[in-house]
């Protein structure tokens, strides 16, 4: 404190007073404020030469704030009241310790966010799915689906144990996408497991010691569909694929009813006529290679071979006819092997693969489209009002409140864009963090 007296003052003491802060619920006591150092007396003060009197604050115990009080200069002539504002704030190491914790947690969440949550997920997304799965036996029966979920899972694995979270995500989406399509339509795929095995074992029947190719081709195909059941889209196309098997089997089944037949006549010629005989089996045989060598999906060639065994059965019955001279009885069965022949007919053909209901898949299509228009729109509206709050707060407060707007040029807009920038930054983050505690309307 300066002070200067324009006359020879003697006896002159200054005395502090307590300090109130702005808000009146703390006071800077008066005993923290020593002046001269031990708060003494000054006994003269000399004319029109300068004083200087140090005023020490001690600051130990008070609160940060703003406190405002005076100082009274007593001689005995006069008083004076010299008014006081002392600003306090918190040790400097404190705030600088919650600033370094602040930009440490912020650290720890970004990489956590960037690193590890997508693994975290994936992993318990993917526990999630073996639980349900475990308790799935029929799942485990359809060797197709279970196989394509495992490999996913390993995939998912894979991924993660190379730090590739992206890899793993998609692996353990697309195991979910198939556990889903498994469950929707369970029903329907176990349906067609079930057709599948029945078109198994007839063809195993009929190709008891694989030697057969049509039929082989038939099990090839079964095992690309079953292969790629887990890939369709939709049960429907599955069982469109069965479908075609089942009318290539039992063409063949008729087809092989028409050389039982066919071989049956063979037997019909007279014994004498070994010529005729040793021809007409060695056609048997021929028509027997044709056909076991045919291609299920070329039903060209399997027309141009019905009408070869209808051509050679009318010219064996022909020629049946001209061996024998007792024609009646033989003419009767010839007709009716000949009649079979032309027009085939099969007690054991396999039966039509069942209707599956797909009035669920197309619900759950219907439902899907719904559900992301509802998103969509939601979306958008969410965006609409957080622009219109945040912009509208950050105007407010940088704007409108702030009467001297543009004095500072640059700077003045800058904190606009960085409040623009920070804020839905910031509504981004504690949203998720909301999100991510899943509290009630918060989800």
């Amino acid at each position: 404190m300066f002070l200067r007296s324009n006359q020879v003052v003697k006896d002159v003491k200054i005395l502090s007073l307590d300090l109130n802060r702005l808000d009146g619920n703390e006071v800077f006591p008066a005993n923290a404020i020593k002046v001269n150092l031990n708060n003494s007396s000054i006994n003269s003060l000399p004319n029109n030469q300068p004083l200087l009197t140090p005023i020490e604050f001690d600051l130990k115990g008070v609160r940060s704030g703003e406190y405002n009080g005076n100082l009274l200069v007593i001689t005995p002539d006069s008083e004076l009241v010299i008014p006081i504002s002392i600003k306090v704030k918190d040790y400097w190491l404190m705030p600088l310790c919650v600033l370094l914790l602040g930009v440490g947690l912020g650290i720890i969440i970004s990489m956590y966010r960037s690193e590890w949550m997508a693994r975290d997920e994936v992993v318990v997304q993917v526990a999630r799915l073996r639980s349900k799965v475990r308790v799935d036996e029929e799942f485990k029966q359809d060797s197709s689906f279970y196989k394509k979920f495992e490999s996913y899972l390993t995939a998912v694995e894979t991924a993660l144990e190379n730090k590739r979270s992206s890899a793993a995500i998609e692996a353990a989406n697309q195991a979910q996408d198939l556990w889903d399509k498994w469950h929707q339509g369970k029903q329907g795929w176990l349906n067609l497991l079930d057709y599948e095995s029945k078109l198994r074992k007839r063809v195993e029947e009929e190709n008891p010691q694989n030697q057969i190719s049509y039929l082989e081709q038939v099990t090839w195909q079964l095992d690309s569909i079953n292969k790629g059941r887990p890939s369709q889209d939709s049960s429907g196309q599955v069982s469109k694929a069965l479908q075609e098997v089942q009318v290539q089997l039992n063409n063949f089944l008729l087809a092989k009813t028409q050389l039982d037949e066919f071989r049956e006549l063979t037997n019909q010629v007279p014994y004498e006529a070994r010529d005729e005989e040793k021809y007409w089996k060695q056609e048997a045989l021929t028509l027997q290679r044709l056909l076991y060598n045919l291609s299920p999906t070329d039903i060209d060639s399997y027309h141009k071979w019905q009408d070869d065994i209808r051509t050679r059965t009318d010219e064996i019955v022909e020629n049946i006819q001209n061996l024998k001279s007792n024609a009646p009885p033989s003419r009767t069965f010839l007709g009716n092997v000949s009649s079979s022949i032309k027009n085939p007919s099969h007690a054991g053909l396999v039966e039509p693969i069942p209707n599956i209901n797909l009035d669920n898949e197309i619900n759950t299509s219907k439902l899907e489209k719904l559900s992301r228009n509802r998103l969509l729109i939601f979306n958008s509206l969410s965006y609409a009002i957080a622009i219109f709050l945040l912009g509208n707060a950050g105007f407010t407060q940088l704007y409108l409140a702030n009467g001297t707007f543009g004095t500072r040029g640059v700077v003045d807009y800058f904190s606009l864009l960085a409040w623009g920038f920070g804020a839905e930054a910031t509504r981004e983050t504690v949203a998720r963090v909301l999100q991510e505690w899943k509290l009630p309307g918060l989800k």
